[in-house]
């Protein structure tokens, strides 16, 4: 087997309290200086601490998107220019679709979004300003990166909260190292915002003093700001003649599994991480010069991460500093910024600090206390770990070194769980299809008052809060229970028992579009109409993108790896092949690949007020957009290596074969109409497979009663098939646009049509689009051939997935 690409740093920017430029932001982290001072931009009055590490204006970006720009946007946009830049990119890459763009996030355009509400707070429906909700989504800096450059590969957004910058440039690394990218642009941005503040004030978590991490530890402040780091395979930097400043080694992602705030006290996700990590890149514990620690300067995260580097250096750790203490904790930008001092640290051989410390003398470890220092550096870890238990450490290096060749295992699935709007469990779904079952109907749980229409597809709350256990049901909102109880049912579908002694090497991918916008919700709605000061500690935790998550791998004790994608409607199928491609590498032996995505009446009057709903039905591909109606409900699927199936007996439901991800890097909320993207999405998932698109029997789209949507899959489906070869299945009819988690469910009928060749009519067309009519009820030769299961999202992100038959 061929080895993998090795992967470098060829260009490298970073934005925060420090400057907005890397050797401003580099010379003010060697000499010790610190951004944390007094909040001027928000008004933090009423909260405990007025202390933050905020940028000044963001000049507009150079490449500036087609709309109004959000503040995360203008600084993601700011530091992939300079990152570009410095890397001496050409214009334009021989082909675009293996240039992509991965980018982490907690907050991203979330002011946008609470702009949106208060204004509907104070004025009503009529007072709300349409803009906010283009901007609002966090997959919109990446969109606005993508198009600036014309990157049509890759493209996610992770939103692992703390650990989203790191885990993004470790996706970029294995869509390098997995021979679908040969350029990443990878990194993460986040902005101050009141609810941040206001959240971790309310769990008594900022220090009301510039922070000091691994020495006082009395708390952390607040930043903001923004990394990216170009990623090229060695062989595509050197055919260019490009410097290369680092390589990037390996990377692990591990889960406590243990609270939802608080860290293992013992550290062993954390140390499990960096050892996964460091055996990935072929380097042992002694090799490692420094590591940059996650370091928030809370007395739990402090406590564990020392605990965790005692373990693993066995009582002699490198020197560990924490470079939150200068600038501080920028959330889903820390694992990038992080990463970006590591790569300037391995450049010029220098240890960066950690500032704040009182008494340098009192110290029991070497944390690089004030000042930094020349030193040797020739191997880094960069650990961040976060809300729910999320750890990702990366190694760089100063030179290539030598990795093991990883394992290329096949992918299967055994277990379905899902709650949907035509019932819960894969026979209950799959009957109402047969029988052909709308769930389209006028609300009658969700409040639409505010809203011209009504139409929904809902799953009654009592439906699945019995499927999750009561004492553990109260921690949870929403999208916490319909994942728990859609992991809980496809675990017993497998027959798969996650145990102490198995559960490390069993993980979750999880995607949404929504996240925990219930949750969000209430508490944007205190901040307006009460105050900061008023939020609610026990809901702050559950508003995170990851929190659903992290609750289901505490509760199943699922410790392997773990993460969450918000790349809108493309995160349920972008994290399958995730999960998918973990197991082939030989990170875990089995992954709950899930999506979850709520209904709520702000999300209803969202779409209301973007003129995108339905008034009588959804009908897909029809000629005359019907617009779109929204439900909730959640999808797990379980996936694991055939080796790992066959050990235990399993059932075998299908083979994962093949995956992809592109982009038409078209513009900010819009999808280009010509569908070449799209198609791409197809090819390449095949090609991936090793499978021509002759072996395909039925396509799932993910068309839902849009204009433009709707007719660029139908075009896209007409690139790659001749008229009549290929059936196109769609459920939005029956089930509405669950956002992410729709994708999902269509994977749960493409296992019964790869198995028996049945696949459920299109609901409700009546006068089809010209480019969609040849394929809609097509006869084709072989119906129980292969299925390509594919997902859009609105700003022009595309993800496809093939499912082959399995014969045994």
């Amino acid at each position: 087997m061929q080895a993998p690409e090795q992967v470098v740093v060829t260009g490298v920017a970073v934005s925060c309290a420090l400057g907005d430029g890397t050797e401003q932001v580099w010379k003010a982290v060697r000499d010790g200086r610190s951004g944390i001072r007094l909040t001027e931009r928000l008004d933090v009055s009423k909260l405990s601490c007025h202390y933050s590490g905020e940028l000044g204006e963001v000049p507009l970006p150079v490449h500036r998107p087609k709309g109004r720009a959000d503040r995360a946007t203008r600084l993601a946009l700011a530091a992939a220019h300079e990152a570009v830049a410095a890397a001496r990119l050409p214009a334009e890459q021989a082909d675009p679709y293996r240039f992509g763009v991965a980018l982490g996030t907690s907050v991203g355009g979330l002011d946008e979004g609470e702009q949106f509400h208060w204004e509907l707070l104070a004025g009503g429906p009529a007072a709300t300003r349409r803009h906010h909700l283009l901007v609002y989504p966090l997959y919109t800096a990446a969109d606005a990166v993508s198009a600036a450059y014309g990157a049509k590969g890759p493209k996610v957004v992770i939103s692992n909260a703390c650990a989203a910058g790191a885990n993004s440039i470790g996706w970029a690394m294995d869509a390098i190292r997995n021979g679908r990218a040969d350029v990443m642009l990878a990194g993460g941005v986040d902005v101050l915002d009141i609810l941040s503040l206001a959240g971790f004030d309310s769990l008594k978590a900022l220090d009301e003093q510039p922070c000091a991490p691994y020495s006082r530890s009395t708390g952390l402040n607040i930043g903001e700001g923004a990394a990216v780091l170009v990623l090229e395979s060695a062989s595509a930097a050197a055919a260019r003649g490009a410097t290369v400043v680092a390589h990037l080694r390996g990377y692990a992602l591990s889960s406590d599994a243990h609270h939802a705030t608080a860290p293992d006290p013992a550290g062993s996700g954390a140390r499990r991480a960096m050892s996964r990590a460091l055996a990935q890149a072929g380097l042992a514990p002694a090799d490692v010069d420094y590591v940059n620690g996650h370091g928030t300067g809370t007395p739990a995260n402090d406590s564990a991460e020392t605990k965790a580097a005692d373990a693993l250096f066995e009582g002699a750790p490198p020197p560990m500093s924490s470079t939150k203490s200068q600038i501080g904790h920028t959330l889903g930008a820390a694992g990038a910024i992080e990463a970006a001092v590591c790569v300037l640290a391995l450049r010029d051989g220098v240890l960066p600090p950690t500032v704040n410390v009182a008494d340098p003398a009192a110290l029991t470890r070497d944390i690089v206390p004030t000042i930094a220092r020349p030193a040797d550096v020739d191997v880094v870890v960069s650990n961040s770990f976060a809300f729910g238990g999320n750890n990702c450490a990366l190694v760089f290096g100063r030179e290539q070194g030598n990795p093991p060749l990883p394992p290329r295992r096949r992918v299967v699935v055994t277990g379905v769980g899902l709650v949907s709007p035509l019932g819960n469990g894969r026979v209950t779904f799959l009957d109402a299809l047969r029988d052909g079952t709308v769930a389209i109907m006028s609300a009658k749980e969700t409040d639409t008052a505010g809203a011209g229409r009504d139409l929904v597809a809902e799953v009654p709350a009592a439906s699945y809060r019995r499927l999750v256990d009561p004492a553990y049901a109260r921690r949870l909102d929403q999208l916490g229970m319909l994942v728990l109880a859609s992991g809980r049912m496809a675990l017993r579908d497998a027959g798969l028992a996650v145990t102490r002694d198995n559960g490390e090497r069993v993980g979750m991918v999880f995607g949404t579009f929504t996240g925990p916008l219930e949750t969000v919700a209430k508490l944007t709605e205190t901040i307006g109409t009460q105050g900061p000061d008023r939020v609610n500690p026990r809901l702050f935790p559950n508003s995170v993108m990851n929190a659903a998550a992290g609750h289901a791998c505490l509760s199943l004790q699922l410790r392997g790896p773990l993460s969450t994608l918000a790349t809108g409607c493309a995160s349920g199928l972008a994290g399958l092949g995730y999960a998918a491609d973990l197991i082939r590498t030989g990170e875990a032996d089995a992954m709950l690949a899930v999506s979850a995505d709520e209904l709520t009446p702000l999300l209803h009057l969202g779409y209301d007020r973007l003129g995108l709903l339905a008034g009588d039905a959804v009908r897909p591909y029809q000629r005359e957009a019907s617009g779109v109606a929204l439900g909730a409900g959640g999808v797990t699927l379980v996936l694991e290596s055939l080796e790992h199936a066959q050990a235990r007996g399993a059932s075998i439901l299908a083979e994962v074969t093949g995956h992809a991800v592109t982009s038409d890097a078209y513009r900010v909320a819009g999808n280009a109409p010509d569908g070449e993207a799209w198609a791409e999405s197809f090819r390449r998932a095949l090609a991936d497979g090793g499978l021509a698109p002759e072996a395909v029997g039925t396509v799932y789209g993910d068309a839902r009663g849009t204009r433009t949507l709707d007719r660029a899959e139908a075009r896209a489906v007409g690139r790659v098939w001749a008229p009549g070869a290929v059936r196109l299945a769609n459920i939005g009819g029956h089930v509405g646009h669950l956002h992410s988690t729709t994708s999902l469910l269509s994977v749960v009928a493409a296992l019964e049509t790869v198995t028996s060749g049945w696949a459920p009519p299109v609901a409700g067309v009546t006068d089809p689009l010209p480019e969609a009519a040849p394929y809609l009820g097509a006869t084709v030769a072989d119906p129980a051939g292969a299925c390509v299961v594919t997902a859009a999202n609105w700003g022009g992100t595309y993800a496809s997935v093939v499912l082959a038959g399995w014969a045994g």
